[in-house]
């Protein structure tokens, strides 16, 4: 049997060798007890002086008290990940040479039979590099958005009108002419719809909800004109996901298998384990070559597609830090599992 003082040792030699800049302190005066060797060299301090200090001072002098408070609230009684205050604003640690540097905060307590009491552990990590992309995506997404608007906006205008010509030709005169200038009009109407879904919804999720998939599917499969095929799915899956990007995944592959699968095609949606999800159906599949194609914008089986629809669906997939992968069904199908999901509740037998 281990004994306290020998865990103790090991616990702290795991402290002095760990290439994470770790702070042990006393959770009531706030007293720093004990530093990783990474530490002295993330804050640029010795353990000397690390140790004549208080957790605070490692943070901005004018925000001290807000760093007092988020001790108090988020570390002092149970495990913690924080890199932002309430509001948004993202924490930072001060160094020997008085930079400012965006900080995580990864802390827990820890028994130390020296102290007679539990203390506090803090990990910090620098998340320059992390806020940095965070940044670089925000912007790219908000120029992504602004440019779907303006296509949308100056792509609509026209064909509205070109929609309403057709219709009064129409009312005006017979011509063999019309039929495939209003399915063209369509067609049109449909691409534009598709490129927006690409442009907004293709951003990262940030954001998502508890979706129980019962009630999900029956909405997708009410909405998709299905003729006559059938749906079969698990009861009770609940996922981690946004609502309305994972509704359009489900609709878009509830079209394509009817598309391709026929009338009577069915399609089964469950739960392969803890983190996959598949959707499947019994139709002609897709052959093995063309299987990375076809989750790629512009491709099309068919002259009526428009080459978009498989492609939403890697897309907002993505959106969701989930993976796709297509393979046969177990009928012979097509079958899109889905990878990295968050799923909360299921019925596994």
């Amino acid at each position: 049997m281990t004994s306290n003082s020998e865990s103790e040792t090991d616990l702290r030699g795991f402290i002095k060798s760990s290439p994470d800049a770790i702070v042990i302190a006393n959770p009531e005066t706030g007293e720093i007890v004990d530093v990783s060797k990474a530490a002295e060299e993330f804050f640029g301090y010795t353990q000397e002086e690390l140790c004549a200090m208080e957790v605070i001072d490692l943070h901005p002098a004018d925000e001290q008290e807000q760093y007092r408070r988020l001790f108090e609230t988020h570390f002092e009684h149970q495990p913690a990940v924080v890199s932002q205050f309430d509001d948004g604003s993202p924490l930072y640690a001060v160094t020997a040479d008085g930079e400012h540097i965006p900080i995580e905060i990864n802390s827990w307590a820890i028994e130390d039979t020296e102290y007679g009491q539990p203390l506090f552990q803090g990990v910090f990590r620098d998340i320059s590099e992390r806020l940095r992309r965070q940044r670089e995506l925000q912007y790219q997404n908000e120029r992504l958005d602004e440019f779907a608007s303006v296509v949308s906006h100056d792509l609509r205008n026209p064909l509205n009108v070109a929609q309403g010509r057709a219709t009064l030709l129409e009312q005006e005169c017979e011509s063999e002419h019309i039929d495939p200038l209003q399915t063209a009009l369509e067609r049109m109407e449909e691409l534009i719809e598709e490129t927006l879904t690409l442009a907004r919804n293709g951003q990262q999720v940030t954001e998502m909800d508890s979706v129980n998939m019962t009630n999900l599917l029956g909405n997708c499969w009410n909405v998709v004109d299905t003729a006559t095929a059938t749906l079969e799915f698990e009861d009770d899956i609940v996922i981690r996901a946004d609502p309305d990007r994972l509704r359009r995944i489900c609709e878009n592959l509830f079209r394509n298998a009817v598309e391709h699968g026929g009338d009577d095609v069915t399609v089964r949606v469950g739960q392969v384990d803890e983190q996959t999800i598949y959707i499947e159906d019994d139709g002609r599949g897709i052959p093995e070559d063309e299987r990375d194609a076809v989750l790629e914008v512009g491709y099309s089986s068919t002259a009526t597609g428009t080459g978009l629809g498989l492609a939403i669906v890697q897309r907002l997939a993505e959106a969701h830090e989930w993976n796709v992968t297509l393979m046969d069904g177990e009928s012979g199908g097509a079958r899109f599992e889905f990878t990295g999901v968050t799923i909360q509740r299921s019925n596994e037998s």
